[in-house]
């Protein structure tokens, strides 16, 4: 938190930062934004549905969710990128070599998702897919042979009365 604001101070930006659990219900009444920026961020949380229903209740009708996500090969290959290592989904609060894998790396308590969960779970919320990206890891072997690892979505808040 003290980045965000050192950065937000150092380019003038006025910006208020909260410190909460995005697996419970946000600290912000409904209808407060715009926009959302949501960083690959999901992979912190076994439920992501409650993350996008979240999102959608704190966006205005029509607002914009722009996300970041993981598709979840990350977590099949070891660091190298060279071996199959994992199954998916990617779970280690049900897998104890997962979870030994993370503290290993300090990772911290991740967790892959499934498209489904995903970018159906923003339209299940609400959201109206308008845009996707793929995009790899920068470097390693999946970056090598162009194998996208995240995903990218930009999607809209549908008014209530909208139909698909």
């Amino acid at each position: 938190m003290a980045s965000e604001r050192l950065v937000a101070d150092r380019e003038g930006y006025d910006v208020t930062v909260v410190q909460s659990d995005m697996s419970q219900e946000f600290p912000f009444p409904t209808d407060s934004f715009d926009v959302v920026v949501f960083p690959v961020a999901n992979v912190y949380v076994a439920d992501v549905q409650v993350v996008w229903q979240e999102i959608a209740r704190v966006l205005k009708p029509d607002g914009i969710l722009i996300s970041g996500l993981d598709n979840g090969l990350n977590y099949a290959f070891d660091n190298e990128q060279s071996q199959l290592v994992n199954k998916l989904p990617f779970n280690p609060l049900q897998n104890s070599d997962q979870m030994q894998m993370l503290a290993e790396d300090g990772a911290g308590v991740q967790f892959s998702h499934t498209i489904e969960e995903q970018i159906g779970g923003q339209i299940k919320a609400g959201f109206i897919l308008q845009d996707v990206f793929g995009d790899t890891n920068g470097s390693g072997n999946l970056h090598n042979h162009n194998v996208p690892s995240f995903w990218a979505t930009r999607a809209m808040l549908k008014h209530t009365g909208d139909s698909l």
